[in-house]
């Protein structure tokens, strides 16, 4: 059985790690949020998950961009030392 990504290695895995983590976090922010609309009273469990979750949208939005800007260094290096 293959893994998702599990082949990959380096900045594509990084990369791979992250869209997976940003693509979920926005899930469950959505979810949550649609969930709140509906009037439901569990705000003291809902604000903390938002939080978390916000928080991993951002680390890993930063994260892509930095790992591409990485392999994109990476990629012009190796291009000229060749």
């Amino acid at each position: 059985m293959k893994l998702f990504g599990y082949e990959l290695e380096g900045f594509a895995k990084a990369l791979v790690i992250l869209v997976a983590v940003f693509l979920v976090a926005s899930g469950l922010c959505g979810l949550q949020w649609a969930a709140s609309r509906g009037g439901s009273r569990l705000d003291a469990v809902f604000l903390p998950l938002g939080i978390v979750e916000l928080i991993a949208i951002l680390l890993s939005a930063v994260g892509i961009v930095l790992v591409l800007i990485a392999w994109g260094i990476r990629a012009l290096f190796d291009r000229s030392a060749n």
